[in-house]
């Protein structure tokens, strides 16, 4: 083989590992493979209405969790967000975080 060729190869070789991460986008990439992202928290900009969300929906909105959510999901239908507070489902400081996210839509 000509030295040329050999130094090719070489180098093709070396950047083979370099080429194989620029090939996965960063987002894909984990610690742990085995191990689901975390769902990314529903953006405060956009409104759910309480008595239409799914559970899924609403925990997902930052300030709920899984078991908030299931527990508005029981207590439907409501009139107003501030009935969350009413029926004891969410506290003041909870219902702080999540009332500009959380609507009733009046039909």
């Amino acid at each position: 083989m000509k030295p040329n060729a050999i130094l090719a190869i070489a180098m093709f070789v070396a950047a083979a590992p370099a080429l194989a991460e620029t090939a996965t986008p960063p987002a894909a990439k984990s610690a742990n493979p085995l191990v689901a992202p975390a769902p990314a928290k529903h953006d405060a900009a956009v409104t759910l209405d309480i008595n239409k969300a799914s559970v899924e929906q609403l925990a997902a909105t930052h300030g709920l969790d899984r078991k908030l959510a299931e527990a508005i999901v029981k207590g439907r239908p409501y009139k107003a967000p501030t009935e969350l507070v009413k029926h004891k489902i969410l506290s003041d400081a909870q219902f702080a975080l999540v009332k500009d996210a959380l609507v009733v839509e009046r039909n």
